[in-house]
């Protein structure tokens, strides 16, 4: 076997502590790497397009808004649409304002994202591992018809 391009593996560790750091200032250095990397709340915002969807209730593929609790995720549309218990019939981003993940769902009363288990109000307040609301769009409903303006 050939010694010469045998490559050391180091963890990040072993790796801060061959630069001769220690003590305090190996912690720093260690924590503030590891403690900021799972925190990326880049700018996840939606801009305002004014477009329009709608989603009728008296359909199969929309009935499950008809109770409380119920949600329907719009991939298309990149929204997740909720009938919550306080606040009726409620739309937010399906993109988390925590890492960007399009994983926001409706459950137990709250969005939540299940990729870091950030929580969100009926309202789309960050209550959780998030630091900023979700994006929440105004619903307009007529009979069994809701309307969602992007």
């Amino acid at each position: 076997m050939n010694t010469e391009n045998q490559v050391e593996k180091l963890n990040r560790l072993e790796f801060l502590k061959k630069l001769g750091l220690n003590g305090a200032s190996l912690m720093a250095v260690y924590c503030g790497v590891t403690m900021s990397s799972c925190k990326n709340e880049d700018n996840t915002a939606a801009t305002p397009t004014g477009k329009t969807v709608t989603y009728d209730m008296s359909t199969s593929t929309f009935a499950t808004l008809l109770n409380k609790g119920g949600f329907y995720v719009d991939s298309t549309n990149s929204i997740v649409v909720a009938n919550t218990s306080d606040n009726g019939y409620v739309a937010v981003t399906l993109v988390c304002t925590h890492e960007g993940q399009r994983q926001i769902k409706y459950a137990t009363n709250k969005f939540m994202c299940s990729a870091h288990g950030a929580t969100f109000d009926n309202r789309g307040n960050a209550l959780t591992v998030a630091s900023r609301a979700l994006t929440t769009y105004k619903v307009t409903q007529t009979g069994n018809v809701l309307t969602v303006t992007l």
